[in-house]
């Protein structure tokens, strides 16, 4: 029998950005490519995301409320959000 379709989720421990913050990276993988989600939480509560598409070719990053990371924590996201992709693409 022919395999039509296959998905893989992989989930990674948590990328640390401050005491109180950091991202929860998921990759799926199906015959369409490769997308990783990013959700970023500080005490407990979503503050951002990242969604990154093989397909479409992006990379977007979220912070909402800008207000609830500090300076620090949104130059720690951005600082640390493009080598966590390669980093999880390198592994397929």
């Amino acid at each position: 029998m022919k395999k039509k379709s296959s998905n893989s989720s992989v989930s990674y421990d948590p990328v640390v950005l401050s005491e109180n913050a950091s991202i929860n990276f998921t990759r799926v993988s199906n015959a369409n490519g490769t997308t990783v989600y990013g959700k970023i939480v500080k005490d407990g509560a979503e503050v951002g995301n990242v969604a990154y598409d093989s397909r479409g070719g992006y990379m977007n990053t979220s912070l909402k409320p800008f207000a609830a990371l500090t300076q620090e924590e949104v130059s720690a996201v951005y600082a640390t959000v493009p080598g966590c992709i390669n980093e999880i693409l390198s592994e397929e």
